[in-house]
């Protein structure tokens, strides 16, 4: 995976090269009165159904995600039909069609499932819970990709993250196609025995259609979720469906160590985040553009969301030098400006439940910590985070999004305009 990350970046650093250098071979090109044969101007649009989502003040998640889709299809085509399909032999219009064919193909989700099921509460009361799983595209098998416990999960939610999964394992040639779960609960108001029921049942609904399996489809954590519901789902799936493989338990990743996990998946997301962010703060042409120096020494950061992504996050970019000053959580936030201790917050945490009230911060009473001062600005809680309404008031010259789809397409456009450096999370987590 290190390498096909690294082929990746070197893929990249040679398009912003070429980037760079066309003006100015364009430019001597002309000087020089040649004539130079260029590529027919595709036809691709951004759909009609989907125009009105650069202006939205709050899109659909997945409208979003698709109108992103759309705008890079119309950018690239011509570089997929002269360059990509050059080896094809077929006329042009030939090409164009099986390019437009093959685009189409991608942008769809392949199968949805809606499951809803009873669960037996431990006050004797009985409630029936709605999970949901999106496979995005089957490409590439298994599909992958988390299960998030959340009231805001929907079928948009699961259709537009599994779409993510597919376009991020795409990008650095992971050979996974995109999916993605959740249950519309708060894990907050269940208790553990209440929690491993529904889990168990969820697993044991997807592996009865074919959404979890080693080969089909492989969960992982995410928001809401741990080591413990992975457990608990890798266990009913080879003591149920999967009885007979002997690899059941690769049904899905993110295990407890002791149970098949790895060391280092934990960390992994917010590893990525810092290493991602690192290519860019050590290069001075990057930090020139938005008026910074390169190196992490005296850069301060602010990171919405204190969960597995964002814990991880501040624990590296602190090691590597930066300070963070604040951080939210959905009880509260925290801010010192003089620099929070991650792994002091995390001791904290761990021994009350929430960060409010942390010894080493003062509580913030402000409208929005994201709105503070500060390098940079980390959204690693929810998608849509940072949207029309409020990406003006952003002060933060670099933003890692850390989160799946944290700035809508209007934000995008507010904040490119307001000269920030905005690195997207298909790249960054």
């Amino acid at each position: 995976m290190a390498a096909s990350i690294m082929k990746a970046l070197r893929t990249g650093q040679r398009m912003l090269t070429s980037l760079e250098q066309a003006p100015v071979a364009l430019a001597t090109t002309q000087q020089q009165g040649l004539h130079v044969s260029r590529p027919v101007e595709g036809t691709l649009t951004i759909p009609e159904r989907l125009q009105h989502v650069p202006d939205a003040d709050a899109p659909g998640f997945f409208e979003s995600v698709e109108y992103f889709f759309h705008k890079a299809c119309v950018i690239a085509e011509d570089t997929l039909i002269d360059e990509n399909m050059k080896s094809v032999r077929a006329s042009r219009e030939d090409k164009v069609k099986k390019a437009h064919g093959i685009l189409k193909i991608i942008e769809p989700c392949a199968h949805v499932l809606e499951v809803n099921f009873p669960v037996l509460r431990d006050d004797g009361n009985y409630e029936m819970i709605t999970g949901y799983r999106a496979q995005h595209s089957h490409h590439r098998s298994p599909c992958k990709g988390g299960i998030r416990y959340s009231m805001d999960v929907c079928a948009d939610e699961v259709k537009a993250l599994a779409a993510l999964m597919t376009y991020k394992c795409a990008c650095v040639d992971v050979p996974f196609g995109g999916g993605k779960a959740g249950l519309r609960i708060n894990p907050k108001e269940y208790s553990e025995n209440e929690l491993e029921k529904i889990t168990r049942r969820f697993a044991l609904e997807l592996a009865k259609k074919g959404f979890l399996g080693p080969s089909i489809d492989v969960p992982a954590p995410d928001m809401g979720t741990g080591e413990r519901e992975m457990a608990w789902i890798a266990d009913t799936y080879a003591n149920t469906v999967g009885y007979t493989n002997m690899n059941a338990s690769a049904c899905v990743t993110g295990k407890p160590i002791n149970q098949g996990g790895i060391h280092g998946r934990t960390s992994a997301t917010g590893r990525g985040v810092f290493h991602g962010l690192d290519n860019f703060i050590a290069e001075a042409k990057y930090m020139a553009m938005v008026g910074q120096s390169p190196g992490w020494g005296g850069k301060t950061y602010i990171v919405q969301g204190f969960g597995n992504v964002g814990l991880h996050t501040c624990r590296y970019l602190t090691r590597a030098g930066a300070t963070c000053v604040g951080i939210s959580e959905w009880d509260g936030s925290i801010y010192n400006p003089d620099g929070i201790d991650p792994k002091a917050l995390e001791d904290y945490l761990l021994e009350n439940g929430s960060i409010v009230g942390f010894p080493g911060a003062e509580p913030y009473y402000g409208e929005n910590i994201m709105y503070e001062k500060c390098d940079i600005l980390v959204p690693a809680a929810m998608e849509k985070a940072i949207h029309k309404g409020n990406a003006d008031r952003i002060q933060a010259s670099i933003i890692a999004e850390a989160a799946n789809g944290p700035v809508t397409p209007a934000a995008d456009k507010i904040l490119q305009e307001k000269g920030v450096l905005v690195i997207p999370d298909m790249y960054i987590n």
